[in-house]
């Protein structure tokens, strides 16, 4: 699917109160409304102000029929160009609607809609659109007290959904790629004893914790750990430099063992050009210097070289 232009409307629509209607309409690929009482023709043929009267009848009040109206009306009239965004799960859904909203009698007149193809939680590039890794300023649309309102924040969304990044993010990203770099470059100045310090000081920031410190005393493990929120039992072999014969021969020794769970291998220097089995995790080259920084030990790295 090609990009949203930005040219693009974004609605939020709740679907039904507390979300009654939600399962429903992101498993069938329809949006659903309600305003069930609402003359079908009126819409249909865009007679608005006709549909006004009506509601102002209805509510005794002008000025909330016509916020009635408006969400009507951009139910009725929203087309393949302009999107649709609810929050369930804890995603942000789209969807693009498309056909003419028809009337289920059996459902007390609830209108529906189709869309163009389903309801999604991922940007078009498949990443998920989890609320916790949004904006406020967009999650908050979902505590709008009515059924259908404009999205405020419709060029951060777009973006989102378009896997775009802000020029500052961009600059940012790059600028982080340098000093991952320069990091990794500091990391291969350390002593051997000194990296496996700086490991042992990333995992403790994790929660883990060392149980003991076995360095030259047991020739597969320089760190056991110990995860107190599982009980999960770990130990962590540190390599400056490697390859995959001696990967090879650490992971055939903790096969033979039942001691711990999971096995760490983590060094800065060489490949290990496999796929480790799934309760064996590789840190190398590629995320050594992420999780110094991650960990916040720039600082003591840099006394340790200087």
């Amino acid at each position: 699917m090609d990009k949203l232009p930005s040219t693009t409307k974004a609605y939020f629509i709740k679907l039904g109160e507390g979300g009654a209607w939600e399962d429903a309409c992101l498993a069938n690929g329809t949006i659903r409304f309600g305003y069930h009482d609402t003359p079908q023709e009126l819409c249909l043929t865009g007679q608005w102000d006709k549909v006004h009267e009506f509601w102002t009848a209805e509510r005794g009040n002008s000025g909330t029929a016509s916020n009635d109206v408006r969400q009507i009306q951009t139910f009725f009239e929203a087309d393949e160009s302009s999107i649709f965004i609810t929050f369930s799960k804890n995603y942000l859904w789209w969807c693009r609607p498309t056909g003419v909203p028809w009337v289920v009698p059996e459902e007390g007149n609830a209108r529906l809609r189709n869309t163009v193809d389903g309801w999604k939680k991922t940007s078009l590039g498949g990443e998920p659109l989890s609320v916790s890794r949004l904006s406020g300023k967009l999650t908050k649309t979902q505590m709008y007290q009515g059924t259908i309102c404009e999205v405020g924040e419709t060029a951060y969304l777009l973006r989102r959904i378009n896997d775009e990044k802000t020029p500052e993010l961009a600059a940012a990203e790059e600028t982080e790629k340098v000093l991952l770099g320069q990091i990794l470059a500091m990391v291969r100045l350390l002593t051997p004893e000194d990296f496996e310090l700086m490991v042992e000081l990333i995992f403790s920031q994790s929660g883990w914790r060392r149980q003991t410190r076995t360095g030259g005393n047991q020739k597969t493990m320089d760190l056991d750990l110990l995860l107190p929120t599982t009980n999960e039992r770990a130990f962590v072999q540190v390599k400056s430099k490697t390859k995959r014969k001696q990967f090879d021969e650490y992971a055939e020794a903790f096969a033979g063992t039942d001691a711990h769970t999971r096995m760490f291998y983590v060094w800065h220097t060489g490949t290990v050009d496999r796929d480790p089995p799934p309760n064996i995790t590789l840190w190398g080259p590629d995320l050594i210097a992420s999780k110094v920084l991650e960990a916040g030990l720039l600082a003591l790295l840099k006394d340790r070289i200087s």
